[in-house]
């Protein structure tokens, strides 16, 4: 009797787990989506050619690189806490090779470059 309630407990712990996880990926989804359109929009109307051929590249790393806070000092000692870059790195790198050439200024095509680089995160979370 004890091990089928701890068993159904670990289950809806697993399925919270899950949700809070997909809630996060849809938000970071959306947000990306918005952030990269309107920054297209704002880009393209605010840059000449040449300049404008940079604008996917441009927004895409305007709207993937998180603006995180510098760190500040933990104790006297003058340890301070570092910031992983790693995956950020990486999910740049990979949406740069991959997701910027399906954009352009005529067609930014949101949708694919927003599923392409939702794969680049997949991909550099896996390690």
């Amino acid at each position: 009797m004890k091990r089928k309630r701890v068993a159904m407990l670990m289950n809806i712990m697993i399925v919270m787990v899950m949700g809070c996880l997909l809630v996060q990926t849809e938000a970071k989804s959306r947000h990306f989506k918005v952030c990269y359109s309107d920054c297209h929009a704002v880009c393209k109307s605010h840059t000449t050619f040449p300049k404008s051929l940079l604008c996917p590249f441009t927004c895409l790393m305007t709207c993937l690189v998180p603006n995180q806070p510098t760190p500040s000092p933990t104790s006297d000692t003058g340890v301070t806490n570092k910031i992983d870059h790693t995956k950020n790195f990486c999910e740049l790198g990979c949406a740069t090779h991959h997701c910027v050439s399906l954009s352009s200024l005529q067609n930014p095509n949101v949708e694919k470059v927003a599923t392409c680089v939702d794969s680049c995160s997949e991909k550099c979370s896996e390690g």
